[in-house]
């Protein structure tokens, strides 16, 4: 009798021990940490505006106009490696400065009369191919929340040295 209650108790435990183990699998499963890090990047670059401007502006040499006309890439290119050099690859830094995109995003920014913030940022894992996500999202003007523009995109993510990074982003305004 007593070896009987003994078996069941094991049974219970280990059937109890199995569904933890299923419920923390498929939490994993469900937890994407490539899309939430290609999340935080598309989110840091499109709200970069503000910020580039007075990287910008305080790289300009002495003398010249406040603006994106006369601009330190240096300076830059360090600032942004400061705010996203964890989350992008060494390549993919390269690749926006070449590509202009923080200027691009600060450029709009100054059509549209100020800061830019993103707003409905959505993301989708692109079918066939590995960490590789679709985005789109509104720039809404800080100050009224008025749609400057939609821009849309993608961005890989590969892991580096343990972390996610991104390594190439497109973006289309």
């Amino acid at each position: 009798m007593k070896s009987e209650s003994f078996r069941k108790q094991a049974l219970s435990l280990v059937l109890f021990f199995a569904a933890v183990a299923a419920v923390f699998a498929l939490t994993r499963l469900r937890s994407d940490p490539a899309k939430k890090q290609a999340e935080f990047v598309v989110q840091q670059l499109l709200s970069c505006s503000s910020a580039v401007e007075q990287a910008v502006d305080a790289a300009a040499p002495s003398g010249s106009e406040p603006g994106l006309a006369a601009v330190d890439t240096d300076g830059l290119y360090a600032f942004l490696q400061a705010q996203l050099g964890d989350a992008m690859t060494a390549d993919c830094l390269n690749k926006v400065m070449a590509n202009r995109l923080p200027t691009r995003i600060t450029a709009l920014a100054g059509q549209s009369g100020g800061k830019l913030t993103p707003a409905d940022l959505t993301l989708k894992k692109r079918a066939g191919a590995e960490n590789c996500y679709d985005f789109s999202a509104a720039l809404l003007t800080a100050t009224d929340s008025t749609a400057a523009a939609q821009v849309s995109g993608t961005i890989t993510m590969v892991k580096e040295d343990g972390r996610w990074k991104a390594s190439a982003i497109t973006l289309n305004l």
